[in-house]
């Protein structure tokens, strides 16, 4: 039985699904088991004639992974029917091979191995994605850095800003996102103690073999090849120290919470009343099965379909990371393999979702000066009232600490009446106290974004090696 994702749009399709799919996985396990062989002849501690048996029965395509499926609730684990499997494909090509595979190692081991050596992978593959999405981000906040727009607040019309600066922000949490989760994949480590991380049985051989030798110093040697051998990075034993998992679930969800701020903010710009946005399309997407007229934001809202369902994946982690006792959880261990998958394969299509969506939005910057428009000078009245105020004060035309109220006062009546506000200002106002000019250019939009460019350069600035 194989689960093609036909209830999950966010990820059905994807190559992220491929990447953390039960052949990945199952793939990841025959990797570390064929990487620990050739480990233990670089050390010289298995003979070089099993590297070719071993690799040749190494290919996840070879095993039925519905029986081993079939066979997993009986030891509560799948690398106990694979390594069964295993040893008998590797027996096959080689009988005295089978001895050498999985030697001194555990369970958890490889599972724990196999789990970092796919969010290798995924990470790898997911990176990519989310410096393409950064980097073109960072060419559409630049292109619009002066578009004004009506910034909102609570769900309200705010101050303006402009499309560049809020597409800047999207940069800022999905770079910084992402450049987390870079740290942690770039120092995933290899899990590698035996039984109960205390490398017992290599300890004895060792003793037996190289009694003059510290038995340790000869583990972590060997260990560091077989890290080599994965591209993982040689770290002390955290058989029992379940941190590592948890940083790399964690991290995974700082992307796509990131991506589901920009996915909220682009749901709320293409809605009819507010056209500002447009996703990009193609023949068959965002349709309707009952209504033809519409065209539905299909790529925003699988992001945030991926998130919230990240979010429930995250606690489940978080709640087999707590569950952790001893030398190894009895359920809690077993919680965090689906979970930490989940979150992997979401993140992964959160990143191909949003290299499309970003290449492809489409802004509608007439649009966004007409929504701009909607209350008018109301919008100003905050900044008109600062700056007028003082002025009318210092004139003798309102006492000190009234002209706050006086300057609101006839700002709102002209308003009501649909009068000219620059007009009914100079017109009520002392002659000499302030100009239809200067009250023009401070009710003019794009002098009122404050500091909306600078803010562009800076993260464009702070993103640009990184994504390039």
């Amino acid at each position: 039985m194989d689960d093609f994702g036909l209830l999950n749009p966010a990820w059905a399709g994807t190559r992220a699904a491929e990447l953390t799919s039960d052949s990945a996985f199952g793939q990841a396990m025959l990797d570390v088991e064929a990487a620990w062989c050739r480990a233990q002849i670089r050390f010289g501690t298995a003979p070089a004639t099993i590297d070719d048996a071993v690799a040749a029965a190494s290919h996840i395509g070879d095993y039925d992974l519905g029986a081993i499926a079939a066979q997993t609730p009986d030891g509560a684990n799948a690398l106990i029917p694979l390594l069964s499997a295993l040893r008998d494909n590797v027996s096959t090509h080689q009988a005295a091979a089978a001895q050498y595979v999985h030697r001194g190692a555990t369970s958890q081991d490889i599972i724990d191995t196999a789990l970092m050596l796919v969010a290798s992978r995924a990470g790898e593959h997911i990176l990519t994605n989310m410096k393409t999405a950064v980097r073109q981000l960072s060419a559409m906040a630049t292109e619009h850095a002066h578009t004004v727009m009506i910034g909102r607040s609570l769900d309200q019309h705010a101050q303006p800003i402009t499309f560049g600066y809020r597409v800047s922000q999207w940069v800022e949490a999905l770079g910084s996102a992402s450049q987390h989760f870079e740290t942690v994949v770039d120092n995933l480590p290899l899990q590698w103690g035996g039984a109960v991380g205390t490398s017992t049985w290599w300890v004895d051989y060792f003793k037996a073999d190289q009694p003059e030798a510290d038995p340790m110093e000869l583990v972590n040697r060997q260990r560091d090849l077989l890290a080599q051998e994965l591209n993982l990075l040689s770290a002390p034993v955290w058989h029992a120290n379940r941190v590592p998992v948890l940083q790399l679930g964690q991290t995974a969800f700082q992307v796509t919470a990131a991506a589901a701020k920009l996915a909220n903010d682009v749901l709320t710009s293409v809605q009819a009343e507010n056209a500002e946005l447009t996703e990009p399309t193609k023949p068959g997407r965002g349709g309707s099965s009952a209504m033809p007229h519409k065209n539905n934001p299909v790529l925003s809202i699988r992001l945030k379909h991926a998130a919230q369902e990240a979010s429930g994946q995250l606690n489940t982690l978080q709640t087999g990371i707590i569950s952790n006792t001893a030398e190894r959880a009895d359920g809690g261990w077993h919680t965090e393999w689906s979970a930490l998958r989940g979150l992997l394969r979401l993140t992964g299509a959160v990143s191909e979702i949003l290299v499309e969506l970003t290449d492809g939005l489409e802004v509608h910057a007439k649009a966004m000066r007409h929504n701009l428009g909607i209350h008018g000078n109301a919008v100003f009245l905050g900044r008109l009232t600062q700056w007028l105020a003082p002025i009318v004060e210092a004139h003798g035309a309102a006492e000190p600490g009234s002209g706050k109220r006086l300057v609101e006062s006839i700002s709102t009546t002209a308003m009501a009446n649909d009068d000219d506000l620059a007009q009914a200002l100079v017109a009520q106002l002392p002659d000499g106290v302030v100009t239809v000019k200067a009250i023009e250019k401070i009710l003019d939009p794009s002098g009122y974004t404050g500091g909306a460019a600078s803010i562009v350069a800076e993260v464009h600035s702070r993103y640009r090696k990184w994504s390039s």
